[in-house]
């Protein structure tokens, strides 16, 4: 991680002890240590205090820190009790932690020892909005993504089956650079396509009908989201029809994506424009979109409940779909960088 992410990191965390109070904040969590280090490590905790970065890290992984981590403190953890120690030395007498991340048993055997008044916050949003070094790892990730889709677009063929492209699929993405799939993808002929979330099988494909893959992967800890829905042949009326109203719905939720719109506003201009079609109108059945980088889903969100405003620098998905049981369904999802001025479509060079 380069000087100005985690200084801009750091400052984040300190605009919250600072608001709260308190005098540090751990982090235990993988997502949250790897967001604040940008190291991956089996284990630790790390500590942010209003004058430094403490990582209490184990054998495993202490001499990798110790030389990566010119910023942050690195302190080695040998036995039960140096989290306590370390708390002790440093005076913290108020700490926060990510209550959307830790455990009961965390929570009861790390925390409450600790005897310190602890304060729960939510830490997603720290993550929302992306540095200048987190965009262009999300970028190169959304294009090993996009390299994946058009290359299966070209050598699918009738015969195949679902886990054999998602096979494909998992091996391309590697191929390019990718250390692994950002959730397990999801590809579905014909009727499977009616369902969001379908499980592949062995499905054979055939011509003319629905094809969805949903794909994503992980290039140096950063996720990547795309969704394409096409056919072999030539499609149906009924197949033409839902598609391109998806796809109107798409690019009008792009359109509309600018830093300060309501993620329930953003979900309205999609779920709106489907509805213009009264068939459609009830088999839109998710949220339009989400946050994308550490995780495959993170804030801000785009769903009728997130009356919370789209922050600049954000990464989130426009992912408007229509599913009819026993028939089929479509869904088109693009990666778009939310910035002041609009959007940046990450995905464009997946043809639609």
């Amino acid at each position: 991680m380069n000087a100005s992410s985690l200084s801009y990191k750091e400052t984040k965390v300190l605009e919250l002890l600072n608001k709260n109070k308190a005098d540090g904040f751990i982090f235990i969590s993988t997502y949250n240590r790897f967001w604040i280090t940008g190291v991956n490590t089996t284990f630790g905790y790390v500590i942010v205090t209003k004058n430094n970065t403490y990582y209490l890290i184990d054998a495993r992984d202490y001499e990798c820190c110790k030389s990566q981590l010119k910023s942050i403190k690195c302190v080695l953890y040998e036995k039960p009790g140096d989290l306590n120690k370390l708390i002790k030395q440093l005076n913290i007498k108020t700490l926060m932690f990510e209550k959307d991340y830790i455990s009961y048993i965390d929570f009861n055997n790390v925390l409450k020892p600790l005897k310190v008044k602890l304060i729960a916050t939510d830490t997603m949003i720290l993550r929302a909005q992306k540095t200048d070094e987190e965009i262009a790892l999300i970028r190169k990730s959304m294009k090993i993504a996009v390299k994946a889709i058009n290359f299966i677009k070209k050598n699918i063929k009738p015969g195949m089956t679902e886990l054999s492209v998602k096979q494909m699929l998992t091996i391309k993405m590697i191929a390019e650079g990718a250390t692994a799939t950002s959730f397990d993808l999801i590809v579905a002929f014909g009727e499977n396509t009616a369902n969001p979330h379908h499980q592949s099988t062995n499905r054979i494909l055939k011509k003319g009908e629905f094809i969805t893959c949903d794909i994503g992967c992980v290039y140096k800890g950063y996720c990547s989201d795309i969704t394409r829905t096409f056919w072999l042949g030539n499609p149906s009326n009924k197949m033409l029809e839902m598609y391109n109203l998806v796809l109107e719905a798409n690019k009008k939720g792009i359109a509309a994506a600018k830093a300060g719109i309501l993620g329930s506003k953003l979900d309205s201009v999609c779920r709106d424009c489907i509805s213009t079609n009264k068939k459609y109108a009830d088999l839109f059945c998710h949220g339009t979109g989400h946050g994308v980088g550490i995780e495959i889903h993170e804030l801000p969100n785009v769903k009728q409940t997130y009356n919370k405003p789209i922050l600049n620098n954000s990464i989130i998905t426009i992912e408007p779909g229509i599913y009819e049981p026993g028939f089929g369904g479509v869904r088109i999802e693009d990666s778009i960088l939310v910035t002041e001025k609009g959007a940046e479509i990450l995905t464009a060079k997946a043809g639609k």
